[in-house]
């Protein structure tokens, strides 16, 4: 979505970058604004200037001395001039061209009155062509959007053409984030209406959705998570709730129990818990609510007191037998 800086729009992630970077004014004289820019965006080459077709090669960006003086004084303004760097930096320049026009040079022009110009030269049959043009950057429907990378203009193409209905506009999301095809979100139909015809609404529906995504896939393997739930209201407000449910053994009471066991019928008793537990644990291993190392714990503990089992006689308890048993089950 698009982020109004001074007088240019840019896209969200040059504004984040760009207010990362911002630095000590002194610290910036010291350093030169040129060399400050060659250390951030290290595949740019920078000259100072207005004159088009004046660098070989590719990434070429070219800076009035009145912007760099700007830049120099105002923090403002260098942070805006920057994040306008860092979307040039991010733009495929050979995205649309046809391919008999091979791209030999082209470069970015930042002029006296922040105005952004772009030239190339191509070569076609034979000859090379030399073309340049204005961007119209203070139009946040214009520069980034349509010269940013192929991928992204046919992200923003698909985002920005209108649906024909709600439904329409679900199966796309259906088809694009896992969290809407799995059923994990709820979405008002009040802002779904909405955001068939604003396009910053869609935008902000898409970013969630994106986030949401990114946020299941890093939990889904996480021990006891068992999904999660998107709320989105009529403003497009979010709420992510997410489910955890876990079992584990109690490996110290059934420790205890072992060791109070007196009798091979008080060992049988204490077997047939745990493999109560053990049935709980491996069902539990299959839906996510714990891990091999607990199912593993159980075993072992069924192991050992079956090896005890052995050493043990096979007669009644006695009284004091029987009620320390007693105590190791209800403790």
């Amino acid at each position: 979505m698009p982020v109004k800086v001074g007088g240019s729009y840019v896209s969200e992630a040059a504004y984040s970058f760009a207010k990362a970077q911002v630095t000590d004014k002194d610290k910036e004289k010291d350093s030169g604004v040129l060399k400050s820019l060659a250390e951030k965006f290290p595949n740019l080459k920078f000259s100072v200037g207005t004159k088009p077709f004046s660098g070989t090669g590719m990434n070429n960006v070219s800076i009035s001395p009145k912007i760099l003086k700007q830049m120099e004084q105002d923090p403002e303004k260098r942070m805006e001039y920057e994040a306008l760097i860092y979307d040039i930096a991010h733009t495929d320049v050979q995205s649309g061209r046809a391919p008999e026009h091979k791209l030999k040079s082209h470069g970015f022009i930042i002029e006296d009155d922040g105005g952004l110009r772009s030239w190339g030269i191509s070569e076609f049959n034979g000859g090379n062509h030399r073309q340049q043009s204005h961007v119209k950057r203070s139009d946040k429907k214009n520069w980034w959007q349509e010269l940013l990378s192929k991928k992204q203009t046919k992200k923003s193409t698909k985002d920005k053409n209108a649906f024909r209905n709600t439904n329409d506009l679900y199966v796309h999301m259906r088809e694009k984030f896992n969290v809407v095809n799995a059923g994990m979100t709820k979405i008002s139909g009040k802002f779904l209406q909405k955001c068939l015809t604003d396009e910053e609404s869609r935008s902000k529906l898409f970013d969630t959705l994106r986030a949401a995504d990114e946020a299941y896939a890093s939990r889904k393997d996480e021990v006891g998570f068992q999904g999660m739930q998107v709320i989105i209201d009529e403003d497009g407000e979010v709420t992510m709730e997410s489910t955890m449910h876990t079992v584990s053994i109690n490996e110290d009471k059934r420790r205890r129990q072992i060791a109070a066991a007196a009798t091979q019928g008080d060992m049988q008793a204490v077997l047939a818990i745990l493999a109560q537990d053990l049935q709980e644990l491996e069902d539990g291993y299959k839906q996510n609510a714990c891990d091999a190392a607990e199912v593993e714990k159980a075993k072992k503990l069924i192991e050992q007191a079956k090896q005890q089992m052995g050493r043990l006689p096979d007669r009644a308890p006695t009284l004091s037998e029987q009620s320390a048993m007693t105590i190791n089950t209800l403790l």
